[in-house]
């Protein structure tokens, strides 16, 4: 099991906070019912999702919060996808560009959200971590 510094947690919460912003931004703009549209809705709840688990990784937040199944299955999905398309465009940007930089910090995001995602489906399973 991967122990993330507080650190890592913050650098992440940063991260995905800030994707979900632009997301919620692109949101007003697509039309309802299109395939666009629902992918962003997934990408949005995902990351709604990884936030309030980096929170109480932080020990942020106090309250329990449980998630469906069905949830963290679509957030991991939703993670996978969404890096996969980080890691096609990040050969186009140049090492220490600004891009590249944002690129390289949004994947290791998602790895973290990824990881911590995993550690809660493993936990309703009731395996240990």
């Amino acid at each position: 099991m991967e122990v993330f510094s507080k650190t890592e947690l913050s650098e992440a919460a940063r991260a995905i906070g800030s994707t979900r912003m632009k997301s919620e931004k692109v949101m007003l703009k697509l039309k309802e019912g299109t395939a666009q549209y629902r992918f962003t809705a997934r990408g949005l709840a995902a990351y709604s999702l990884a936030l309030q688990l980096i929170a109480r990784e932080q020990e942020d937040s106090a309250e329990e919060v449980s998630f469906s199944r069905e949830s963290l299955d679509q957030a991991i999905e939703a993670f996978a996808s969404v890096s996969a398309r980080v890691e096609s465009i990040l050969p186009k940007f140049a090492a220490g560009t600004p891009q590249h930089t944002l690129a390289v910090r949004r994947l290791r995001a998602f790895e973290i959200a990824r990881e911590l995602i995993r550690r809660e489906t493993a936990s309703e399973d009731g395996q240990s971590e």
